[in-house]
């Protein structure tokens, strides 16, 4: 370790790991806008409006948590989850009625509510209690659920599907988002490279996408500094199946703030206390507050910044504090944000394509750590059949239900964690001295 957590670096080794860490940061997330944008029809000043909001809440929201929070070097980004959510509603919702702008304005009162989840758990100390209803096979099942529900969205924005209204597969954008995902894998191989992979795999087929003209002018802007607003999407609105979704969506979060603060704990070579996760839980919830304050994705701390640290060495939150006041003065500039929300679209799917396979990744994991019996096959088939089989029934379908059983029966994602959390804790609880044993607990016995 180069430097260590509370150790501070000279000024010039400061500037460029700050340097790194906003290189880093906005690799991270700059996808995330760009891709709901997309899918909520925006134009591109929105675009470019809801890239500006996300860069400055990132940088607040990370700035909070290293100083008051968790306090450890480890940004805030848009959680996969959440923004996975925000595609899949606005698919739902155009099946029934209700316009994207409808969903934005319910999503942000599902943000603040979860915030608020996160907020109290945290102040009463309930973050290790919580977490124990999201066992590995009911995580695990939603990360699969998720993928799966994710992956059509994927494909076709990296065919070029939608891009420039494009209503047919695009061969060449198909050739070269199949080569950004190349590259970005190769890049990941190096481990010099390994933290901008994203970065510069975005970075090159951008620059092969304005080479071959497929690239549109990017706008300049009146203003050189604009405050960020409040409510990007309108005035919040009560939907009772997006509020649903969205307070399901933030108990499942419970477990990802407390496997990220354990992996960047080890990273930084101090494991974090009670204490540490109970900050974090309460700062978690503030994000979320500000995220629908602001009527972005919901950002959670991201474990990305292990790997960070794990490959530069630096640990110091002097740098990466210095960075994240750096990303808010860059969400002020409509300059910058302009400039970012020219990227393409499929570019975006593209380089983001190996995190997206995580989340699916992650599922696995969770299902593998236990040893399925009958009992789990059960449980956990059941639920990825309900869940993936209703990802398949016609949107239109549901339209004549009342709006929050459209939105609980239409989503194959929150359906299918229901009917597992259900089985696994009310129809087949396991008994409290048979708790599953985990491949690891199996491991360390043996050892």
């Amino acid at each position: 370790m180069s430097y260590g957590l509370h150790e501070r670096p000279p000024a010039g080794t400061t500037v460029l790991a700050a340097l790194q860490w906003l290189i880093v940061t906005v690799s991270s997330s700059v996808a995330v806008p760009l891709a709901i944008g997309d899918v909520y029809g925006l134009r591109p000043d929105e675009i470019s409006h809801l890239m500006q909001q996300t860069m400055f809440f990132i940088g607040l929201a990370s700035f909070l948590q290293a100083w008051l929070g968790h306090r450890y070097p480890m940004m805030d980004g848009p959680a996969g989850l959440w923004w996975g959510i925000f595609i899949i509603l606005a698919q739902i919702g155009s099946s029934v009625g209700m316009g994207p702008r409808l969903i934005g304005q319910s999503f942000q009162v599902g943000l603040i509510l979860a915030g608020g989840l996160f907020l109290l758990f945290g102040m009463l100390g309930w973050i290790s209690k919580i977490q124990r209803w999201f066992t590995p096979l009911v995580s695990g099942t939603y990360m699969v659920l998720l993928a799966v529900s994710l992956c059509s969205s994927i494909v076709t924005g990296m065919l070029g599907i939608g891009y420039r209204h494009a209503k047919e597969v695009h061969p060449g954008i198909a050739l070269v988002s199949v080569l950004i995902v190349a590259l970005v894998l190769v890049f990941l191989r190096s481990r010099r490279l390994a933290s901008y992979a994203v970065l510069l795999g975005m970075s090159i087929g951008w620059g092969l996408y304005a080479v071959l003209g497929w690239t549109e002018p990017i706008r300049p802007s009146d203003e050189w500094m604009v405050l960020p607003t409040l409510f990007f999407w309108g005035e919040p609105k009560w939907d009772g199946g997006v509020i649903l979704t969205s307070l399901l969506t933030g108990f499942v979060l419970l477990t990802n703030l407390v496997t990220s603060l354990s992996v960047v704990g080890k990273a930084t070579r101090s494991e974090p206390t009670v204490q540490q996760y109970n900050r974090g839980g309460v700062f978690t919830g503030v994000s979320h507050i500000l995220s629908g304050l602001a009527g972005v994705v919901g950002m959670i701390p991201l474990s990305l910044a292990a790997a960070v640290i794990q490959t530069t060495g630096m640990a110091a939150r002097l740098p990466f504090m210095a960075a994240m006041a750096g990303m808010m003065v860059i969400g002020m500039l409509p300059s910058v944000s302009q400039f970012l929300a020219a990227l393409p679209t499929p570019v975006a799917y593209a380089g983001m394509f190996i995190a997206y396979t995580q989340l699916l990744g992650f599922g696995i994991k969770d299902l593998a750590s236990i040893r399925l019996d009958d009992r789990d096959i059960t449980i956990g088939g059941s639920s990825l059949l309900v869940g993936i089989g209703v990802m398949f029934v016609p949107a239109t379908a549901w339209q004549h239900l009342p709006s929050l059983a459209s939105f609980l029966f239409g989503n194959g994602l929150l359906l299918g964690v229901m009917v597992c959390l259900l089985l696994e804790h009310v129809v087949f609880p396991r008994p409290a001295e048979s708790e599953p044993t985990t491949e690891m607990q199996k491991d360390g016995r043996s050892a």
